[in-house]
């Protein structure tokens, strides 16, 4: 759903920037994004066929599931480009940093960000915790007359989707706990924990798959 919203946002704003402007004046934006998976097709579909946008996703290659590989690939949309680094994801995200950190390139391409790091993106998460605590209350198993006091409990890889639960608790909403559901995709975790943000080897009947050496899994249910 965020993505989706922030793909008509692109939309909205360039269409009224580029009002009768002929086509070698159009203002175009280039929106590139690194994926492990899921982020890099609900991008794409938020983004295909967006008018003056083109999108550049990412992803590590042979290291996504089959669907998630087949879900960015058949999109075959005009403005959408799929690229498959060499590497880890980790490679991926450094390069879309690389791009970011480059000010030529960011001059002459309009470069925009699908990642956690687009503002946009966590305005639109938001409202996914506040929408969730007003259904609560409206639900006929809520009894207390006093507002609740709730728990989130958000499966999270990059901590994105977490950080907008903790701005809409910053903004009033009622939330006693959020807590991070990881699997063994666990670096950040395991960052906190320790202060140490480095890979690790998967090991045992979870590595069967996957590449040991990236410390990641692909499976083939997806």
């Amino acid at each position: 759903v965020a993505l989706q919203f922030l793909g008509n946002l692109f939309e909205y704003f360039l269409v009224r920037r580029n009002q009768q402007k002929p086509i070698d004046e159009r203002h175009r934006l280039t929106v590139v994004g690194a994926t492990s998976g899921d982020t890099g097709s609900a991008a794409i579909y938020g983004l295909r066929g967006k008018k003056d946008v083109s999108v550049f996703i990412l992803h590590p290659k042979n290291k996504v599931s089959p669907i998630q590989e087949a879900q960015m690939t058949t999109v075959l949309d005009a403005n959408v480009h799929n690229l498959a680094v060499e590497g880890s994801f980790d490679d991926c995200q450094d390069i879309v940093k690389a791009l970011f950190a480059d000010p030529e390139i960011n001059r002459t391409k309009n470069l925009g960000a699908v990642n956690s790091i687009n503002w946009a993106r966590i305005l639109a998460q938001i409202t996914y915790y506040f929408h969730a605590y007003f259904s609560l209350q409206k639900s006929a198993a809520f009894q207390s007359e006093q507002p609740p006091k709730i728990r989130f409990v958000v499966p999270t890889g990059n901590f994105g989707d977490v950080l907008a639960g903790w701005f809409a608790k910053r903004m009033g909403l009622p939330i006693e706990r959020l807590v991070v559901a990881t699997n063994a995709n666990d670096i950040l975790d395991r960052f906190w924990k320790t202060g140490r943000y480095e890979k690790q080897p998967v090991r045992g009947a979870e590595a069967q798959g996957g590449f040991t050496n990236d410390g990641v899994e692909a499976h083939a249910d997806g």
